[in-house]
């Protein structure tokens, strides 16, 4: 049985605090997400209707389940991972049924445990779906809410379910870089679309060899 909570540990350490003032980076890697699983669904087909099931059927969320759904048997169940300790003082929230806290993190450690696993070698050329997502919580952010229509992100912003989106980068200088210029007071007013994300990647390239 693969060790949950040392994965789960391990996080928490390298979690850098809450993100109170901005959410704007969140926002972005999740829709990085979301256009990275897009790619995966063109491949290899996940369950139809997937971008709307994933708010109710947070297992949907695991690629390791969706594959090889034997291999799950060697981990802890995604039930019994949501009945982890209370999360005094964390900022995500693995007990709320409707968060996408629980099925994001489990899916990120199962793939961690069996990317190198032999059923995974004809699919090498896609790229890594969890990368954005252990970004997204490392730096502070959280996937609080979740429904067919929206997701909720820092409890402060409902992500389109945009699946054409990609961060040029995910630098961690580089998110907060974005959540500098793209500070908002609420409402989707500051969010960067593709072409302005290129424009600061660029703008923040140019800074960092200054």
């Amino acid at each position: 049985m693969e060790n949950f909570q040392d994965k789960l540990n391990e996080l928490k350490n390298q979690i850098k605090g809450r993100k109170i003032q901005t959410d704007t980076s969140g926002i972005l890697l999740f829709k990085d997400f979301l256009s990275k699983m897009e790619e995966w669904n063109n491949v290899i087909g996940f369950p139809q209707d997937w971008l709307n099931k994933i708010s109710r059927q947070h297992d949907l969320l695991n690629i390791v389940g969706i594959i090889a759904p034997d291999l799950l048997k060697n981990v802890i169940s995604l039930n019994d991972f949501r009945n982890n300790n209370p999360q005094n003082g964390d900022t995500f929230n693995l007990s709320s049924a409707r968060s996408l806290d629980a099925g994001l993190i489990h899916a990120l450690f199962c793939w961690d445990f069996f990317k190198n696993n032999s059923v995974f070698d004809k699919f090498k050329n896609l790229p890594n779906p969890y990368d954005s997502i252990k970004a997204l919580y490392i730096t502070g952010h959280y996937v609080d809410k979740s429904e067919p229509t929206k997701i909720t992100i820092d409890s402060k912003f409902d992500v389109k379910k945009q699946t054409d989106f990609r961060l040029p980068s995910l630098d961690y200088a580089f998110l907060d870089y974005i959540d500098s210029v793209c500070e908002r007071n609420g409402g989707s007013a500051g969010i960067p679309n593709q072409e302005k994300t290129n424009q600061l990647w660029e703008e923040f390239q140019k800074k960092k060899s200054n």
